[in-house]
């Protein structure tokens, strides 16, 4: 058994890269988290027919809230008005994009890749599951 409980680990790590991120997204139009989140849900998704629905899973959020995050996207021009990226907001994401991957390096180095590895490994298996206990 770890020496510290599970959730209490996941929660301090949770609340030390949150602001990480927001101090990554406040030199940019992002507005914040659920902006990011939208983003790169939208880059991704096969359906631009289903953004709203992919983004409110990956948020574990309300449509309303996902709607919220959409307009103020538009309003930030990152987005046009059919929720499709400008050539800013894929600039902005591209750039935060590296921001990002500059911290996770800064916050990874010297980690034994099997153990990088491990750790994922474990924390999807723990996703999974804290998602089929909110849909059942």
């Amino acid at each position: 058994m770890p020496a510290r409980p599970l959730p209490a680990a996941v929660g301090a790590t949770e609340n030390a890269l949150r602001p990480l991120l927001g101090r990554a997204l406040a030199a940019s139009l992002i507005p914040g988290y659920d902006e990011w989140v939208y983003l790169n849900v939208q880059e991704r998704a096969d359906d631009p027919a289903r953004v709203e629905e992919l983004v409110a899973d990956a948020l574990k959020a309300p449509r309303e809230v996902v709607v919220a995050a959409r307009v103020r996207l538009v309003d930030a021009g990152l987005l046009d008005v059919e929720g499709l990226p400008t050539g800013t907001g894929r600039e902005e994401l591209n750039r935060c994009r590296g921001t990002v991957t500059e911290i996770t390096r800064a916050l990874t180095d010297g980690i034994d890749p099997a153990a990088m590895q491990a750790t994922v490994d474990t924390l999807d298996v723990v996703r999974a599951r804290a998602e089929q206990l909110l849909a059942g």
